[in-house]
C-alpha cells in the first residue's frame, strides 16, 4: 500500500499566526504526531477491552473504542490543516511529517476495521440484548460507513486495500442484521423523528394524547359549527387557612 507522496494541498492556507517561528511549529506538528501515536495505542487496548466481555456490556466497552478513534481522526485533521499552513522554513520536514501523519492515519482505519469486525462478528451471536440497542447500532453504523470512504483512498489500493473495503462492508451488515433483530425505542414527543436508518418514526403519542379517556376531541363536520363544551361549575377554592400545631398534638396521638 505504498504511493508516492501526494501534492499539497491547493486550498489556501489560514493565515500564521503572529510571533510563532518555524521551530515552534514544528514542535507543536511533532507534539500532535506523539498524541497521535498514543491515541492510537489506547483505542487498542480499547478494542480488546470490548472483545473480552461481548454479551455482558460489550456495547457500551465498543463505543469508547468507536470514540477515541473518532477523536483520533478529529486531531489527524487538525495535524494536517497544521502541516498545509506550515512556513517555508519547514519545507525539508513536511514531506516526512506528512508521510508520518499518513502512516499513523492508515494504521488507525486498519485497527478500526479489523477491532471491529472482531466485536460484531461475535455481538451479532448475542441472544438477549439490552435495551436501546437499536439507537447505538444506528449511531455506529453512520461512523462505519464514514470510515469506509477512506478506504476508496488511492492509499489502499490492491489485494489489502479489497481485503479492507470487504471487512467494512460485512460489518455494516452484521450491524444492520443486529438492528433487525431488536425493534427501535417508542417516540414518546409530539413530532415526528428520524430513526437512526433515516426512517420516519410516528410520535407514539396521538393528537388527543393529552384528553383524559371518553373526551376525545371530535372531528368538526363540514356545515356545522363546532360544538361548544358546557362550562364546569364553579369550584370552591380550597381552604387557605394556617393552623399551628405543637409536640402536645403528637403526643395526644400516640396514647390514643
Amino acid at each position: 500500500m505504498m504511493r508516492s507522496t501526494p501534492p499539497r494541498r491547493p486550498a489556501a492556507p489560514p493565515a500564521p499566526s503572529p510571533g510563532r517561528s518555524a521551530a515552534q511549529r514544528q514542535r507543536e506538528i511533532a507534539t500532535l504526531l506523539m498524541r497521535l501515536d498514543g491515541m492510537l495505542k489506547q483505542s487498542a487496548e480499547l478494542a480488546q477491552t470490548a472483545r473480552e466481555r461481548v454479551s455482558v456490556g460489550g456495547l457500551a466497552r465498543y463505543r469508547r473504542f468507536s470514540r477515541r478513534v473518532r477523536d483520533f481522526f478529529a486531531l489527524a485533521a487538525l495535524t494536517q490543516e497544521r502541516l498545509d499552513a506550515a512556513p517555508e522554513e519547514m519545507e525539508d520536514l513536511i514531506d516526512p511529517m506528512t508521510t508520518a501523519l499518513e502512516r499513523l492515519h492508515a494504521r488507525m482505519v486498519v485497527q478500526f476495521v479489523e477491532g471491529s469486525a472482531a466485536f460484531f462478528s461475535s455481538f451479532a451471536r448475542v441472544k438477549a440484548l439490552p435495551i436501546g440497542t437499536h439507537e447505538m447500532c444506528g449511531v455506529e453504523l453512520r461512523g462505519v460507513l464514514e470510515i469506509r470512504k477512506f478506504l476508496d483512498d488511492p492509499l489502499y489500493e490492491g489485494e489489502r486495500g479489497q481485503a479492507l473495503r470487504a471487512e467494512a462492508d460485512r460489518i455494516a451488515a452484521l450491524i444492520r442484521r443486529v438492528m433487525d433483530r431488536i425493534p427501535p425505542l417508542p417516540d414518546f414527543g409530539d413530532e415526528p423523528s428520524i430513526g437512526p436508518r433515516g426512517t420516519l418514526n410516528s410520535p407514539l403519542k396521538g393528537p388527543n394524547a393529552h384528553m383524559p379517556p371518553g373526551r376525545a376531541a371530535a372531528r368538526p363536520v363540514a356545515g356545522r359549527p363546532p360544538a361548544v363544551p358546557p362550562s364546569a361549575p364553579p369550584t370552591q377554592s380550597p381552604s387557605t387557612e394556617v393552623r399551628s400545631l405543637s409536640l402536645d398534638q403528637f403526643e395526644d396521638d400516640d396514647e390514643d
